[in-house]
């Protein structure tokens, strides 16, 4: 539900000059049958070899680092697609990024189910068909609330819970004891042991990402071993009590300063889904997908706004404070505190979103804007690639 085919696929040199800033899973461990395989000698470069070239090639002194999980329905191609266009652009902003891509399973087997039964649906003549153009799919509010409630209805039957269910299980079990993501904390609290004040930690998380950093980062954290200076929150698709469980107890601990990045409630409404669901994606997770259907979602303003304890935290910017929110769109206040997002898919390319998690990493309004996409040889320079510098990686 979060594919994009205009991104080009990473060919096998690309792949093995990102091998330092990727850290690929299946299942919660690392993986062992995919197309970037990932070992702890990996990680272990990482830290060993990697990050303090790439502090040296900077002067030395701290190197912000970031942490980024893609949406749990993203699968492994588009994911490295993503971290093939997005790792430059972080090395050209001097922050040393490391991808988690975390195979969910999810795309094809929750697309086939939505495609498949709404088909039945239309054929019965219960919704409209989007192949019959834009008079079949009038958005009259009371006609889409209604085919938007058979959908989630259907992919609740179908066994939407289980198949959400199990990516979130793999997002838990990546940061459990053996898993993939916990490595990387021990590996990362280890390094800033032995190297304190060498590296400044950030997070990220996009979607369903928001429930691997759930887990992520007080894996990190743990017994003081760490703090992140920022987390950033892109239409978390996280259940707002889970968020209370993990990540709000870190704040102004673990997490210094958290960001959220989400649709106007008005926007999300009216957002739309392959031309057959009329709301948010986060409407039909919380809908169709989680265990208990209306479970409230951190990414959807109005469940913000409905609990009295979130509502006091997330300050809405320009307003300061240890948790914000921006709720897109937003084209005026600080400059990292834009959003030109319109659907949910959106949010992870919207250059403005982008622009500020990275102006909040990086502390400065200067950067060089996710909108300039390539940066000619820095990955290939970054990971000592034979070519570096002599055209796009």
């Amino acid at each position: 539900m979060e594919q994009d085919t205009g991104l080009p696929a990473p060919t096998p040199d690309q792949l093995e000059a990102m091998r330092p800033h990727v850290v690929e899973l299946q299942d919660g461990q690392f993986a062992t049958t995919a197309r970037l395989n990932t070992t702890p000698a990996d990680v272990d470069a990482i830290f060993s070899t990697h990050l303090p070239a790439f502090a040296a090639s900077r002067g030395g002194g701290a190197v912000p680092v970031v942490f980024w999980a893609h949406g749990g329905l993203v699968d492994e191609n588009l994911a490295l697609s993503q971290a093939l266009r997005d790792i430059p652009w972080w090395l050209a902003n001097g922050v040393y990024p490391i991808h988690f891509v975390w195979h969910t399973g999810l795309w094809e087997t929750l697309g086939d189910l939505l495609a498949r039964h709404y088909g039945e649906l239309a054929a019965a003549g219960a919704v409209p068909d989007p192949r019959q153009g834009p008079a079949a799919g009038v958005r009259d509010a009371a006609l889409t609330d209604f085919t938007d409630g058979l959908i989630e209805d259907l992919l609740r039957l179908v066994g939407g819970p289980e198949i959400w269910g199990a990516m979130k299980d793999n997002a838990r079990l990546a940061s459990a004891p053996g898993g993939g993501a916990a490595y990387v904390a021990d590996a990362l609290r280890a390094h800033l042991q032995a190297h304190p004040g060498s590296a400044v930690i950030h997070a990220a998380g996009f979607s369903a990402g928001a429930d691997f950093q759930r887990h992520f980062v007080p894996a990190v954290v743990r017994d003081g071993g760490a703090t992140f200076e920022t987390c950033s929150l892109l239409v978390p698709a996280l259940g707002t009590e889970s968020f209370k469980d993990g990540l709000l107890p870190l704040l102004g601990t673990g997490i210094q300063a958290l960001s959220l990045f989400g649709m106007h409630q008005d926007l999300a409404r009216t957002d739309n889904y392959l031309g057959i669901y009329h709301k948010s994606l986060l409407y039909l997770v919380r809908g169709a997908l989680e265990a208990v259907a209306g479970t409230p979602l951190l990414g959807l303003q109005q469940c913000i706004e409905e609990d009295p304890a979130l509502a006091a935290l997330f300050k809405v910017a320009p307003a300061a404070g240890g948790a914000e929110a921006v709720w897109s769109v937003a084209n005026t206040g600080p400059l990292d505190s834009r959003s030109a997002a319109t659907t949910h898919t959106a949010f992870n390319d919207d250059v403005p979103t982008m622009d500020s998690v990275a102006r909040r990493v990086l502390g400065r309004d200067r950067i060089v804007s996710f909108g300039t996409t390539w940066h000619a040889g820095v990955l290939a320079a970054a990971a000592g690639h034979p070519g570096a510098g002599s055209g796009p990686v």
